[in-house]
């Protein structure tokens, strides 16, 4: 990991280096180094999650003082919904950086999930780092500049009901949602669901919890359609 080299991409500098690195350290590849790093970067996106949630409060209700509370929370979920933090993740590069196991190296490069808790845990390292200031420095720039964008096109309904207006409007069938998968412990499960049409499968999605893993699979759907 080049760690000069990410501070250049997220124009930060680290005082304590251990946190970026321990931000861009996936649990798969602790299993394989045993010597050096010894924590992954969940804890960090744990509370990267929950920095990322009031950033984006703070923003939408204070530039979007129009919005009712419903509007406000469509929005939030679209600006920091998986696919959104995953595309930011990717424009920022941080995928390259991530230290993760041979194994799943490939996948990292492609999934939501992954290159999302990365962008978490680097928030969640800036906040130890440099404080709630930089922080929202960091989220205006390489985040919040979508909000407007998002307004534009016109549709600030979540992902599922989105989903559901078009696939009865197209195909005259309700979406269900069906759990394929999960794994992990009780206190750090990933869960897999998929969302079909009748008895066809067309996309799924992953996340901590059942409704985040069924937003996914309703986002990955929704790009089918465009």
């Amino acid at each position: 990991m080049n760690i000069e080299e990410v501070e250049k991409i997220l124009k930060i500098t680290f005082t304590n280096k251990s946190l970026i690195e321990k931000a861009l350290t996936h649990r798969s590849y602790l299993n394989e180094n045993t010597e050096g790093i010894n924590e992954s970067n969940e804890r960090l996106e744990f509370l990267g999650d929950a920095v990322l949630q009031f950033l984006s409060s703070e923003y939408i209700f204070k530039k979007y003082s129009d919005f009712k509370e419903g509007d406000l929370t469509n929005l939030r979920s679209k600006i920091v919904n998986t696919e959104s933090l995953a595309k930011e993740s990717l424009r920022l590069k941080l995928g390259e950086h991530l230290l993760i196991s041979r194994g799943e190296k490939e996948t990292a490069k492609e999934s939501n999930y992954i290159l999302a808790n990365t962008f978490e845990a680097t928030l969640g390292a800036i906040y130890l780092d440099k404080g709630i200031d930089i922080c929202r420095e960091f989220v205006h720039r390489e985040l919040f500049y979508k909000a407007d964008k998002i307004i534009k096109k016109g549709s600030l309904k979540d992902a599922k009901s989105l989903y559901q207006e078009i696939a009865q409007e197209k195909y005259l069938i309700t979406p269900t949602y069906r759990l394929i998968e999960d794994e992990g412990p009780d206190h750090n499960k990933l869960f897999k669901v998929g969302v079909y049409l009748d008895k066809e499968l067309i996309s799924e999605g992953e996340g901590t919890s059942k409704r985040k893993a069924q937003q996914s699979a309703a986002e990955n759907a929704l790009s089918k359609e465009t």
